[in-house]
């Protein structure tokens, strides 16, 4: 496949990266897929098995940009189209409580158009060969995201300036410590129906997940890896067409290597499951995947920045590719008391 030499080559250097200086690993990025449809699904985004010691509270403002672009029919009036660009900002903190929980919760914010990305992604996929779905074919730069069954809507996405999602709150218990082994996490989530979901940005529902974490540490690396399932709400403007968003299950795979002193590699691949798999098109039938790479800077006075890229690895599925920024500040355990 087009995908597994990039993927291949990645890994080993990242691994050849580990095994020089003195780790200081903080986890994978918390990135997650930017398809509409799976935005208003609870997602449990990758993490260390590490919670925050009791007593303390970090804080990360994010943002991921993804340029959109899917079409596909199918029989009884079966159609999905996707062209736009999708601009997802969040701020989130995590509390350390003790005995080895963690307490999180994010504020997340959507920002669509149709963009400015649409010539740069042609000419990017024409120069490594890729398939462009017929991009180049369309107008550039429009902006319409839509399901339809029967000749008739079942679920899209207007246009906004400015919207708030649905707000995920989460619960991680540490069961054992990475540093002395395979370190392993439970956790919980819920998310609350905050955004609009007659416009496309919200599940109109409140959702639940649960999922685990993984950590091992070799050879200077950290490698992580989550697996979760959620129990997706359906949108009313989907519910009144007798159309239901099916439950999402996901998993992840990720890498972090040192490469100079305060700077980090990160590699990462993520599987999950269509939500909008009952539409039975192919393009909304099949599994999702996506490789993330990422860079981590130390700042300093505990903050690191995060540079980040992600593609789609099956094509006809998701975003073309999505541009990975954020900033956290994760600071030290308190003193104990003497």
């Amino acid at each position: 496949m087009r995908w597994a030499g990039a993927v291949g080559a990645c890994l080993l250097g990242t691994s050849i990266a580990g095994c020089a200086g003195a780790p200081r690993l903080r986890g994978p990025m918390p990135v997650r897929n930017q398809h509409p449809a799976q935005l208003t699904v609870l997602h449990l985004p990758p993490a260390p098995v590490t919670v925050a010691p009791a007593g303390t509270v970090a804080a990360r403002v994010d943002a991921a940009y993804s340029s959109l672009w899917l079409s596909g029919s199918g029989t009884g009036g079966r159609s999905w189209t996707m062209d736009g660009e999708y601009l997802r900002t969040a701020l989130a903190t995590r509390i350390g409580l003790g005995a080895g929980l963690e307490f999180g919760v994010e504020l997340p914010f959507a920002h669509t158009s149709g963009g400015f990305l649409d010539s740069f992604v042609i000419g990017y996929h024409d120069t490594f060969g890729f398939s462009d779905q017929n991009r180049s074919g369309t107008a550039k730069d429009q902006f319409g995201i839509e399901a339809r069954r029967n000749g008739a809507t079942v679920w899209q996405v207007e246009r906004s300036g400015y919207e708030l999602l649905d707000v995920p709150l989460s619960l991680t218990w540490q069961a054992t410590d990475p540093a002395r082994g395979l370190g392993i996490a439970l956790r919980g989530g819920v998310e609350l129906p905050t955004g609009a979901a007659a416009r496309g940005y919200g599940s109109g529902e409140t959702e639940f997940a649960l999922g685990a974490l993984l950590e091992q540490r070799a050879l200077g690396c950290g490698c992580y890896g989550h697996l979760q399932h959620t129990f997706a709400g359906t949108p009313g403007q989907a519910r009144r067409a007798d159309f239901r968003f099916a439950d999402v299950t996901s998993a992840g795979l990720g890498v972090e290597a040192p490469l100079h002193d305060g700077v980090e590699a990160l590699v990462q691949v993520e599987w999950e499951t269509s939500a909008l798999r009952d539409l039975d098109i192919r393009v909304t039938r099949r599994d999702q995947w996506l490789l993330w790479v990422g860079l981590r800077l130390d700042l300093g006075r505990e903050c690191d920045l995060e540079l980040g890229f992600g593609e789609d690895l099956q094509g006809l599925v998701s975003p073309d590719f999505t541009a990975w920024l954020a900033m956290s500040w994760t600071p030290a355990a308190p003193a104990r008391p003497r």
